[in-house]
């Protein structure tokens, strides 16, 4: 199993390029950015000329944000348009950065709609959205997330509700994964190992931070240690991605990390 670094939580204070060198300092293969056009600046084919550049790749990027303000969101079908229009920009960017997977987050609640009205609006803008990522060669992660402290409002909180969807599309199980982050359903669900056993059939990518706080995954209530060698062991083939923000000297806290997890 591989490690993946998030570099818009650590490293973050770099110009971009300097973050993949230093991740590959590191000795990580494999990063992870956000938005196309977030802090990276600049063309796809040049982003993937940089990446060659300091020996890593780029394992993801992310379609929209969780509450929707960027990219509409699925939940509510008023934004459809303006959610495709965001797709098919960043799968297109993705694409010819070399990049091969994006993030799908959902929305929010939508005020006067019931759950199974919002249910309907994001299976109908996945399928669109699934297409095109099948066009282009590129996976889907959906991720569930906490809305108990980061993301009041949103609307997938459940690996449980993911995985089905995921299931749900699975006219292309390889194009439609559930991205688990330990951070989030360890808020909203906990039994972590029990929930990645369950879901492993789907399951595209692991995103990790200590809980609570988000910081480093050697502080707080999660056994990652534990957590890390029982994923191993399922033969989970994915990256295990470190996602969160360091609580003190970058560098310092990544190797500690790194030494922690034995790798």
């Amino acid at each position: 199993m591989e490690l993946g670094l998030c570099i818009e939580m650590a490293l973050a204070n770099l110009p971009f390029e300097d973050r993949l060198q230093k991740a590959a300092d590191l000795g990580f293969r494999y990063v992870e950015m956000w938005f196309v056009d977030g802090t990276y600046q600049g063309r796809p084919d040049q982003l993937a000329k940089a990446a060659e550049r300091n020996h890593v790749r780029i394992s993801n990027t992310v379609i929209g944000s969780p509450d929707g303000s960027v990219g509409g969101g699925l939940t509510n079908p008023a934004h459809r348009e303006q959610w495709l229009e965001r797709a098919r920009t960043t799968i297109a960017f993705t694409r010819e950065a070399q990049i091969p997977a994006t993030i799908v987050c959902t929305g929010n609640t939508v005020q006067g709609m019931t759950d199974e009205q919002m249910r309907a609006s994001v299976m109908e803008g996945l399928k669109p959205t699934l297409e095109m990522a099948e066009e282009a060669g590129i996976v889907l992660l959906l991720e569930p997330l906490n809305s108990v402290y980061d993301h009041p409002g949103y609307w997938l909180t459940s690996s449980d509700r993911g995985a089905a969807i995921c299931r749900e599309l699975a006219s292309s199980p390889r194009h439609m994964r559930l991205l688990f982050d330990c951070y989030h359903m360890q808020i909203m669900e906990g039994d972590l190992v029990k929930h990645i056993e369950r879901h492993l059939d789907v399951i595209g990518h692991v995103h990790s931070a200590g809980v609570p706080g988000r910081h480093e995954i050697y502080n707080g209530e999660v056994n990652y240690a534990y957590v890390f060698k029982a994923i191993e062991a399922m033969s989970y083939k994915g990256l295990f991605g470190l996602e969160y923000e360091p609580s003190m000297d970058d560098e310092v806290s990544l190797k500690n990390t790194l030494e922690y997890l034995g790798v």
